[in-house]
């Protein structure tokens, strides 16, 4: 057997230089942690995760958590390709996998539950002060920005990315694919999804309707991110922009870089607008874990850098109308000029 030195300098030798980053770190980090992630997802992020997670890694006081949901996965698949890379797979702190689910929206079993089972190893380190949640599709383009979302956040209890109240009922909503909690205020969180829980199951409540009954307590306080995303252009000009699909100002994007791409990815292909930088997919097994449509030209793209595959993509897009899709359906690369 070789001595441990020795396997120690092998092994290091042969990792990328992220991944040395990471080992070099001291084995009882998640008790020096100020800040917990909760970075929820499932396979379909698959294209997006290694990018978001390395940015999430720039924070050096953060305990990242993944929490994934194996939701797609059958016991007759013969590939692992439902799992994380290697190279991923070490990027959060650690992992927790939800018990299997199914019937009704599987984002309301995976998003409830996952905090559910995250939260058990959060309670554990009473050094961190805050928490938040991000889904595996968003980013972070300025992570540092965190601490100045922090001291926004002052004596409240939590702020989401993308919020907020109507005026003509007074109804509060809220997106749940960024947060940040104060620590007791996102243990109350999870304690009133328990509370709710034996009534009917998380296939009754969309995260989004759970957290807008949490905030209606009188105990918590909840703020609005001061800059909300607003459309621009189109039929919900002066709307807020709840998707961020537009990719325009709000506190959020501003203070941490934050997009959420898959979102954006799509307005970008219906209004004809240049795509995003190739820098933020991972596009290994991409005609496993893209679209069909983005698999056939946006993919297509990136990995030859010919336009013409964008144009394409423009004119199938799968949010057209019917009839428009059905008679660009025989559309090929070949009727558009380089």
């Amino acid at each position: 057997m070789r001595p441990y030195k020795e396997m120690l300098k092998y092994f290091k030798a042969n990792l990328t230089e992220d991944t040395q980053a990471i080992m070099s770190e001291e084995n009882s980090f998640p008790l020096n942690a100020k800040i917990g992630l909760v970075f929820t997802t499932y396979d379909g992020h698959m294209p997006y995760m290694r990018y978001a997670l390395n940015q999430y890694r720039k924070i050096k006081d953060m305990f990242i958590i993944g929490a994934y949901d194996a939701c797609t996965t059958r016991p007759e698949d013969k590939t692992l390709n439902k799992l994380p890379y290697p190279d991923v797979w070490y990027l959060p702190h650690t992992w927790v996998f939800k018990h299997y689910t199914w019937g009704g929206h599987r984002k309301r079993h995976g998003w409830l539950w996952s905090h559910i089972y995250a939260s058990a190893i959060l309670r554990q380190f009473k050094n961190i002060e805050y928490i938040f949640s991000a889904n595996g599709d968003c980013v972070w383009d300025k992570p540092q920005g965190v601490y100045e979302i922090l001291e926004l956040l002052g004596d409240n209890d939590f702020m989401a990315g993308q919020s907020e109240t109507r005026h003509t009922d007074g109804f509060n909503f809220i997106h749940t694919c960024s947060m940040v909690f104060k620590r007791e205020a996102y243990f109350s969180f999870i304690d009133f999804i328990f509370e709710k829980l034996p009534e009917a199951g998380t296939v009754s409540y969309s995260p989004e309707s759970m957290i807008q009954q949490w905030a209606r307590k009188g105990d918590v306080k909840w703020k609005h991110a001061p800059k909300q995303p607003i459309y621009t252009s189109g039929v919900w000009k002066g709307k807020c922009d709840t998707y961020c699909e537009e990719g325009g100002h709000s506190t959020w994007r501003d203070v941490l870089g934050f997009r959420n791409l898959v979102a954006e990815k799509n307005w970008k292909c219906t209004n004809r607008k240049p795509p995003l930088d190739k820098k933020y997919f991972d596009l290994r097994d991409y005609k496993t874990h893209f679209s069909d449509h983005d698999r056939d030209t946006l993919c297509q793209y990136y990995l030859t850098g010919d336009m013409r595959y964008i144009k394409l993509g423009w004119d199938k897009d799968p949010y057209l109308p019917r009839d428009v899709r059905i008679r660009r359906k025989g559309l090929t690369i070949e009727d558009y000029e380089k």
